[in-house]
C-alpha cells in the first residue's frame, strides 16, 4: 500500500507539473464565461445604439457602414446588402448566450424593418451564409423556443417566409449551363436584366459554388420547395465532376459557363475551405453518404495534425497577440491584418470538445484577453490594421458577432448552461445552427448525379459513418499534450512565463530544434533571430561601431543538422552578394528629375502584379506629378481635367489598388503612385512590397503603379507642396537617370571571405562582411561604394560574418539598399475576407 501512495504521488506530481498553468477550476471557467458574455454586450449594444439599421458598425466612428454612403472597399462590401446584415448574423448568438430577451427583440426588429428588395449587388456566397444562413438559424432557435420554452408565442415562421424570400433572389445566380452560380448577382435585378450591373463574370471560386447545400437544402426541407438543394446539389456535382481524376483533387478557381479551371492549385486554404467543410457537413445534415465518400476520398480527418497546427498557429498568437492573415514559413508577419477573424477560436472549442484537454481553455483565455486589451474600444472591437504597431481599422464584420462570441461562450459552458442540446444541431461555415433531424424531413429529395467509387474502401470507423469522438480519441488530455510536446517551441519569442513553465517541467531538458534560418530574411535586432543563430554554431558580439559580428564554430551547434543550417546561412550570404552583383535583383523607383532636384531624389518603390512591366520599359514612365481627389481614389476621380495626362498620388486604404488604378486610367492618368496610409511606415523598417490585384483579370489596366511607404511618399507630398511642378520618373531602378555617369556608386558594397581548413573534420573559417548603404535620403546624402566585391583571401581564425547595426540591415532587407539587396516579392491584401475572396 505505501508503494502504491507513493507511486500515485510521484504520478499526482509530474501530472501537475505539466498542467501547472491547464487546469481551470468550474469558478474560473465562470468568470471568464462572464466576462465573454460582457465583451458581446459591449459589441452588441454598440451596434444597435451608433449602426443599427445599417449593415455593420464602424467601431472608431462610432456609426454605421452603409454601402454608397462610405468609400468603397471593393469585394469586401459585397457581403453588405441595406439589410441589417450584423443584427440577423447574430440572432442565433443571442439564443446561444441565454440573451432570450434580447432575441425576441431582434427578431421582431428583423420582421418589421428588413426587406431586400434593394437595388445593391452582393456576395452570392456571403449572403447565403449570413443572411440566408443568420435567418434560418433565427428561425431554428425562435421555433425552438416556442415549443419548448413557452416563450415567443406570437411567432409565426416569419423568420423562414425572409428566408425564402432571399434564397429566391440569390437563385437567378445559379442560370449558367455548369449550374455553378455566378459570384455577384442583384438583389432587385437579378442578373440578366439591363440594370443589374452584373452577371458579366466568368469565374467563380471553388468555395463561392460550393458552400450552398447546408444553407439551400435547409430551405428546402423546411420549406418544401426542393428547387434550393437541387440547385446547390447541381453545383457541387458539377465541382465534383470536374475534379482532376488523378489525385481527386479540384481547383481553386474555376468558369461557371465551360468547367475550365482558371487556377488549378489546390489545398485547404481560402477560396476552397468551406467546401470541403460542406461535405462532410452535408452528410451530416443530410444523410447522404456521397457527400461523406467524397470527403473521405480527398481529406478524411485526423486528429493529430489538427493539434499540430493549432499549436503551432497559437504559439504565432502569442508572438503577435492575434494572428496575422498571412505568414511565411519562418513565422514572420506577410499580411499583417487581423479583421477579428473567428477560425482559430472555432478550432480551439472544437479541439477542446475532442479532447476535453483543459489546455485549450486557457487558449481561450488568451484570446479573450487579447481582444480586451488590442482590440476593444469605446464603440466596440475594432479590427487590427498591423499586427505588428497594434493600429487599428474602423471595421468590425458581422461575423465577429456571428462566431467569435458564440465559439467563446461555448467553449466555456457546461451543457447545463445552454438553453439547448448543442448536439442536436450542426455548425454552417458562419457558424449558424441547423437541426439534424432535417435528415428525415425530405425523403423524397433528389440524389446526386455523380458519386465516387473508393479506390481502397476501408471497412473503418470513418469509410461509412460520421467520426465519433469517443472511438477516435477517447477522453485523454495526455494524447493532446503529448503531441503539442513535440512543437513547443516551433516558434520562438513566445510568452514568457509558457516558456518557463515548459522548461522547468520538461526535466532532462532536451536540445530544442530551431528552424533554419534565411539570410535574407535575417534582422540583427530580432532576438528569436539571433536564437536561432546561436543554435546553429554562431557567437553573436556586437563591436564599438554598431555591427553584428557572427562567428561560426561548427563543432558548437545544437545538432549537427544545425551546424549545418550555420553553413548553408554563410553561403547564402556570398549568394545574395554574387546576384546582386550580377544584377539579378529588380528594384524600382520614383526618381524626381525637375529642379532643384535634378534626379538626386530616388525613392524606393514596389511594383505591382497588374498593370505596364516597368521592368521592360528602357527609358521608364515621365510625368507631372498631382493628386488625385478623392485622395484615396476608391471613388470617380472629380479633378479628372487635372489628372489627364500626369502622374497621379493616392493613398492606400478603403479599397483595392486595382480599383484604384482603374479609377485613375479612367480619369486619364498616365500612372499612378500609391502612398502607404500607415503613418510610421518606411522602407527603413519594412521591405517594399509587391500590390496585389482583386482577383479579377487585371489585363484592362495598362498605366504603371508604383507603391510607396509613407515616409517616402511625404517626401513626394512635400516636393508637391513647396514647387509649382513637380517631374518624376518612375523606372527600373538600374535604369534611373544619371546611373550611367555614376557607375562607380553603384557598388555593392565590399566583402571579404577568409577561409581556413584547421583539420580534416572541423572547417573554422571567417567571413568579414562590410556594407555601405547609398540609400537616397535627399541630395545631400550620397556615399561611394567600393566596387570590389568578393576578394577572397586566405588566413587562420574563426569563421566570423560582420554583419550591419539594426538600421542598416533593415536597408539590406529591402529595396533602397544596393549591398545585399533582395527581391521580395510579398502580395498584399487590402482587407480581404478569406471568405470574399
Amino acid at each position: 500500500m505505501g508503494f502504491a501512495l507513493r507511486l500515485l504521488a510521484s504520478f499526482t506530481l509530474t501530472w501537475d507539473c505539466f498542467h501547472l498553468v491547464l487546469g481551470m477550476t468550474e469558478q474560473e471557467k465562470g468568470t471568464i464565461r462572464n466576462q465573454v458574455v460582457e465583451m458581446f454586450e459591449h459589441a452588441y449594444d454598440n451596434y444597435m445604439e451608433h449602426a443599427y439599421p445599417a449593415d455593420e458598425l464602424m467601431p472608431l466612428s462610432c456609426r454605421g457602414r452603409v454601402r454608397g454612403l462610405e468609400p468603397s472597399r471593393g469585394d469586401v462590401d459585397d457581403a453588405l446588402g441595406k439589410f441589417s446584415l450584423t443584427l440577423i448574423d447574430t440572432l442565433d448568438t443571442l439564443v446561444v448566450l441565454n440573451k432570450l430577451d434580447e432575441f425576441e427583440d431582434a427578431v421582431q426588429n428583423v420582421i418589421l424593418h428588413v426587406q431586400f428588395d434593394n437595388d445593391v449587388v452582393v456576395s452570392v456566397f456571403e449572403t447565403n451564409i449570413r443572411v440566408l444562413g443568420g435567418l434560418l438559424g433565427g428561425h431554428v432557435m425562435a421555433t425552438m423556443l416556442k415549443n419548448n420554452k413557452n416563450k415567443m408565442n406570437w411567432y409565426k415562421d416569419e423568420l423562414l417566409y425572409m428566408a425564402r424570400d432571399i434564397g429566391y433572389r440569390l437563385l437567378p445566380a445559379f442560370n449558367t449551363t455548369s449550374g455553378l452560380p455566378y459570384p455577384r448577382v442583384n438583389l432587385k435585378y437579378g442578373i440578366v436584366s439591363p440594370l443589374s450591373r452584373t452577371g458579366t463574370e466568368s469565374d467563380t471560386c471553388t468555395a463561392c459554388a460550393g458552400t450552398m447545400i447546408l444553407e439551400f437544402a435547409a430551405l428546402s426541407r423546411l420549406t418544401n420547395e426542393s428547387i434550393f438543394e437541387e440547385y446547390a446539389r447541381r453545383a457541387m456535382d458539377f465541382l465534383w465532376d470536374k475534379r482532376q481524376r488523378g489525385s481527386d483533387l479540384v481547383g481553386t478557381v474555376i468558369n461557371i459557363h465551360n468547367g475550365d479551371w482558371i487556377r488549378r492549385d489546390s489545398g485547404v486554404g481560402a477560396g476552397i475551405d468551406s467546401y470541403y467543410e460542406y461535405l462532410l457537413k452535408a452528410y451530416i445534415l443530410l444523410g447522404d453518404e456521397v457527400y461523406l465518400e467524397r470527403f473521405n476520398t480527398v481529406l478524411k480527418g485526423d486528429l493529430q495534425p489538427a493539434i499540430e497546427t493549432h499549436e503551432m498557429l497559437y504559439q504565432v498568437t502569442q508572438r503577435h497577440k492575434f494572428l496575422p492573415e498571412a505568414f511565411t514559413t519562418d513565422f514572420a508577419v506577410h499580411w499583417a491584418q487581423h479583421p477579428l477573424r473567428p477560425e482559430f477560436i472555432e478550432s480551439t472549442y472544437f479541439l477542446y470538445t475532442a479532447t476535453k484537454d483543459p489546455y485549450y481553455l486557457h487558449v481561450g483565455k488568451s484570446v479573450v484577453d487579447s481582444l480586451n486589451q488590442h482590440a476593444r474600444v469605446p464603440c466596440g472591437f475594432a479590427a487590427v490594421q498591423d499586427v505588428r504597431t497594434g493600429n487599428h481599422e474602423d471595421r468590425m464584420d458581422s461575423f465577429f458577432l456571428a462566431e467569435m462570441f458564440k465559439y467563446l461562450y461555448l467553449l466555456f459552458a457546461d451543457d447545463n448552461e445552454l438553453p439547448f442540446n448543442i448536439d442536436d444541431y450542426v455548425f454552417t461555415t458562419e457558424a449558424h445552427l441547423l437541426p439534424l433531424v432535417l435528415a428525415t424531413v425530405c425523403q423524397t429529395c433528389s440524389k446526386n448525379i455523380t458519386s465516387v467509387e473508393l479506390k481502397n474502401k476501408e471497412d473503418n470507423v470513418l469509410s461509412h459513418m460520421c467520426p465519433s469522438a469517443q472511438t477516435m480519441f477517447p477522453n485523454n488530455p495526455a494524447y493532446a499534450q503529448k503531441i503539442r510536446e513535440t512543437y513547443r517551441d516551433i516558434v520562438l519569442d513566445v510568452s514568457s512565463q509558457t516558456s518557463t513553465e515548459r522548461e522547468r517541467c520538461m526535466e532532462p531538458s532536451q536540445p530544442k530544434a530551431f528552424p533554419s534560418l534565411q539570410t535574407k530574411d535575417f534582422v540583427a535586432n530580432g532576438m528569436d533571430h539571433v536564437e536561432i543563430l546561436k543554435q546553429m554554431g554562431f557567437t553573436v558580439v556586437s563591436t564599438n561601431d554598431g555591427r553584428i559580428q557572427l562567428t561560426h564554430t561548427p563543432d558548437q551547434a545544437a545538432s549537427s543538422q544545425n551546424g549545418q543550417n550555420g553553413l548553408k546561412f554563410i553561403a547564402e550570404i556570398i549568394e545574395l552578394a554574387q546576384a546582386q552583383t550580377r544584377g539579378e535583383m529588380t528594384s524600382f523607383a520614383v526618381q524626381i528629375i525637375s529642379p532643384p532636384f535634378l534626379g538626386q531624389v530616388v525613392l524606393a518603390a514596389g511594383p505591382a502584379h497588374f498593370g505596364m512591366d516597368l521592368s521592360k520599359e528602357e527609358h521608364g514612365v515621365k510625368g507631372t506629378l498631382t493628386k488625385a481627389t478623392p485622395y484615396t481614389a476608391c471613388l470617380n476621380v472629380v479633378n479628372s481635367d487635372e489628372v489627364h495626362g500626369k502622374i497621379v498620388l493616392a493613398q492606400r486604404g478603403d479599397c483595392m489598388f486595382a480599383i484604384k488604378a482603374r479609377n485613375l486610367q479612367k480619369a486619364g492618368a498616365i500612372g499612378a503612385v500609391i502612398i502607404d496610409n500607415v503613418e510610421s511606415s518606411s522602407s527603413d523598417s519594412s521591405p517594399v512590397f509587391q500590390m496585389a490585384g482583386d482577383g479579377e483579370n487585371a489585363s484592362d489596366i495598362t498605366i504603371p503603379l508604383l507603391f510607396l511607404f509613407h515616409k517616402e511618399g511625404t517626401i513626394l507630398l512635400d516636393a508637391l507642396n513647396e514647387n509649382k511642378n513637380v517631374d518624376v520618373l518612375l523606372i527600373d531602378k538600374s535604369k534611373q537617370l544619371g546611373q550611367e555617369s555614376r557607375n562607380v556608386e553603384k557598388s555593392t558594397g565590399e566583402i571579404t571571405i577568409h577561409i581556413q581548413i584547421e583539420s580534416a573534420d572541423t572547417q573554422v573559417a571567417q567571413l568579414e562582411l562590410g556594407v555601405s548603404s547609398q540609400s537616397c535620403r535627399g541630395p545631400e546624402s550620397r556615399e561611394n561604394l567600393d566596387e570590389n566585391t568578393g576578394r577572397l583571401e586566405k588566413v587562420q581564425s574563426q569563421r566570423a560574418v560582420e554583419l550591419p547595426s539594426d538600421a542598416e540591415q533593415e536597408e539590406i532587407e529591402d529595396y533602397t539598399s544596393v549591398p545585399l539587396d533582395r527581391k521580395e516579392e510579398v502580395n498584399t491584401s487590402e482587407e480581404r475576407d478569406k471568405d470574399e475572396l
